[in-house]
This record gives C-alpha cells, structure tokens and sequence, in this order.
C-alpha cells in the first residue's frame, strides 16, 4: 500500500464527519449487496445468456462514512466486468465520499465442448461438439456458440474441453483497405462509426483502422466483422 494512500485512510478513520452530514452511518454490507447486484445487472447486459454470480472484498469497518441513499458504482478504467477486480462507488451530497471495493465475479455460460478428442487441423462438425454451459474462464466473447464456417482446430483438444475462439484457425472477417464499424462499448455507453482497416484479420485478432479525423485505433476482429474497441 503507498504512502499517500495509508495517510488518506488514516486521516478518513480520524476525522469525524460534518455534523450536518447527519448521524446515520453507511451499512457496508447493504452496499456489497448493492455493488453486487449491480456487476451482476452490467455482466447480464454485456454479454446476454450469461449467469453472473459476484462475490464483494470487504470494507475496513473503521471507516465512519455518512449513509448514502443512492451510491453511484462505476468501473475504473480497464476494468472488466469477468474475473476479479475493483468496482468505484461514489456519493454525492454535504459530504461526499469514495472508494474502492474488489471482487470476483464469476460468469456461467453456454458454450461448445467437444464430443469426443479432436487432432490439430480438424474442421469440427456438428457430431465433434455439443453446447454446454460451463464457467467461463476468460472473457464471454471467447468461447464461441457455434461452429464458424470453415473454421478448423489450431491444436489436438480432449474429450469434454471449451474450445475458445483462439483454438480456431478462421478464415479473415476483415480485409485491409475496405470499410468498417468501429465500435466502442463499455459500462452504459455503446457506440460505433465507420472507419478503414489498415490490416486484414479473423475473429479474434488485433485490428487496426484510421477514422475519418485521421485518428489510428487499435482493436479486435469480431465474429461480425467488425473492430471492438476497449475503454
């Protein structure tokens, strides 16, 4: 923990607050159950079909913060919404306050798992794979749903294995020099525009495109063909 980080807690465990703040004191439970369901709420609606289940870090029970009606939570930058990480929580009003709560979320979700063990090169077919639900492991977006056309196996693969997306040799969803959408999403927000790719890939590799202002980003081939761009 650094150095300016201990003396700002140090200093919120020894200031009293404002008395007009009032007496009521933030439930932290209550506000990981909220932080909770509002991670599983995002997961849901990033990635659809999925079970999100989010487990909360704890709160130092030292802090004396004033109780807030409506904590706004949001994800710091390179933040996901998989896996483990931190969630921000803010409160506004007489006297606002901060902080940082980790967590794990885990994501359960349909994907396809091989019927039966499967050589490096293969074109799987629809008797190789069955769709399961399983715990997602990486994000959502890599395990794919159904076969892609003409898709064939980068590497041998066992009896019962998610396969993922970057197990797959696909063929090219965007060729250099032609017309794409770039789209940009992440927590309340999804937008796209039409750029130029500067490289040729398939689902699941890096992609990069000028935009009309001239501006280079770099992002990631999607299944439909266009560029995902991380905030």
């Amino acid at each position: 923990m650094n150095i300016v980080f201990s003396v700002l807690l140090l200093a919120l465990l020894a200031s009293p607050w404002p008395a007009a703040a009032g007496n009521a004191r933030q439930d932290f439970q209550a506000l990981r159950a909220q932080a909770a369901a509002w991670l599983e709420q995002q997961a849901a609606q990033a990635f659809p079909g999925t079970q999100a289940q989010a487990r909360m870090g704890g709160v130092d029970e030292r802090l004396r913060f004033p109780a807030c009606p409506e904590p706004q939570f949001f994800l710091p930058a390179g933040a996901r919404l998989w896996g483990n990480g931190s969630l921000g929580v803010r409160c506004q009003g007489e006297a606002p306050w901060s902080l940082y709560l980790s967590y794990e979320n885990r994501l359960r979700g349909p994907a396809l798992v091989t019927a039966r063990p499967l050589p490096a090169r293969h074109a799987p077919v629809i008797g190789d794979v069955a769709l399961q639900v399983v715990d997602y492991r990486q994000s959502p977006d890599t395990y794919p749903r159904e076969l892609p056309p003409a898709a064939r196996l980068s590497r041998p693969l066992a009896a019962g294995q998610p396969i993922l997306i970057d197990m797959l040799i696909l063929p090219n969803v965007i060729q250099a020099g032609r017309k794409i959408q770039v789209r940009y999403a992440g927590s309340g927000f999804d937008v796209s525009q039409e750029g130029l790719a500067l490289n040729s890939a398939a689902p699941g590799e890096a992609v990069k495109a000028r935009m009309p202002s001239g501006r280079i980003v770099h992002g990631t081939a999607t299944r439909e063909g266009q560029v995902a761009v991380s905030q």
